[in-house]
């Protein structure tokens, strides 16, 4: 029954990992697909700008304009690129893989125990059974 112990453990420990896992890659998935957005809105403003440089050269206004939300579409997409591409395991994830190794050394050595004891218990077993047959026949070594 240690064995199916030690193995369920090892089990719910993995479905915490994946669980962590998933939650990691959803929030880069997030970050990238904003990072997507903001990337083609800073396309959509490059356009916009190129237009307006050459249309308005002699203007200032709206060129200025173009250049700060462009700039500011561009920094948004940088930013949410850096946060969508970084990955670090939270502490969670770190303890839920450390339970899950505990777990399954625990349960590779529970069954190498296992097998060990059976395999020395049957040698004795039949030594054993023969000496107590033998001393019951009264037979002398």
């Amino acid at each position: 029954m240690r064995i199916l112990d030690l193995g369920k453990s090892a089990l719910s420990a993995q479905s915490s990992v994946a669980q962590q896992m998933a939650i990691r890659y959803g929030r880069q998935a997030a970050f990238l697909v904003l990072a997507a957005v903001f990337g083609a809105f800073a396309l959509i403003t490059g356009h916009g700008l190129l237009w307006i440089l050459l249309v308005f050269v002699a203007h200032f206004g709206p060129v200025g304009a173009s250049f700060v939300v462009f700039g500011l579409d561009v920094l948004a997409a940088v930013v949410c690129v850096l946060f969508g591409r970084r990955s670090y395991l939270t502490v969670e994830e770190v303890e839920a893989r450390i339970a899950r190794d505990r777990y399954l050394t625990q349960m590779r050595e529970s069954v190498t125990m296992a097998a060990v004891t059976a395999t020395v218990a049957t040698a004795m077993g039949r030594g054993g059974m023969r000496s107590v047959w033998d001393l019951v026949r009264r037979k002398k070594y």
